[in-house]
């Protein structure tokens, strides 16, 4: 009989246990609003450039690149303003020029391709005069000067300089492109 009861103990707190414990039987909870009426708005970022840029050589001399015949150890600078509206609060962003401003006259033409990947891999941009193209909004739309540097690198690669001879590329549809970046 001592088996019995402490095995009919055992099963009564082993209840017990699940009952109380689990909380299944609570029937009271509650809750409340808190009294905030407010609404975020999202902010907008945007690109637009009110007029063509100009290009000049290493020298400074402005080109008109359809009679300007490039040569290795080239720098070809193109400088533009472009009206940024970039609001939003702790929002950066980075400009960028798209690869396909740069492009092979003729995609057909072994010369044209190797030309355009030469001069696609060396372009860099810069916004207002930094070292980088990366931006912070301020409130408002701004007016930014975008510099877009295209170097055909000069020295010690003839044979990769000589598979671009006679290569034509197309630079006049020059597109930039604004992304935000995470602070």
């Amino acid at each position: 009989m001592k088996k019995l009861t402490k095995s009919l103990i055992a099963a009564a707190a082993g209840t017990a246990l699940l009952l109380g414990g689990g909380g299944t039987l609570a029937a009271w909870n509650s809750g409340a609003f808190a009294s905030v009426t407010t609404t975020i708005s999202a902010g907008d970022l945007s690109l637009t450039a009110p007029s063509a840029g100009t290009w000049t050589d290493q020298t400074g001399t402005t080109v008109t690149l359809d009679t300007f015949r490039v040569a290795p150890g080239d720098t070809l600078t193109y400088e533009t303003t472009m009206d940024l509206t970039a609001r939003g609060d702790n929002l950066q962003g980075t400009l960028a020029l798209d690869p396909a401003s740069i492009s092979p006259a003729n995609p057909a033409k072994a010369e044209d391709v190797a030309l355009a990947a030469r001069l696609t891999k060396s372009a860099s941009v810069t916004v207002d005069g930094r070292t980088s193209a990366a931006f912070t909004a301020k409130p408002g739309s701004q007016t930014i000067r975008v510099t877009t540097t295209v170097t055909w690198p000069g020295g010690n690669a003839p044979a990769t300089d000589n598979t671009s001879m006679r290569g034509s590329v197309t630079l006049n549809n020059m597109k930039f492109t604004v992304t935000q970046t995470q602070p």
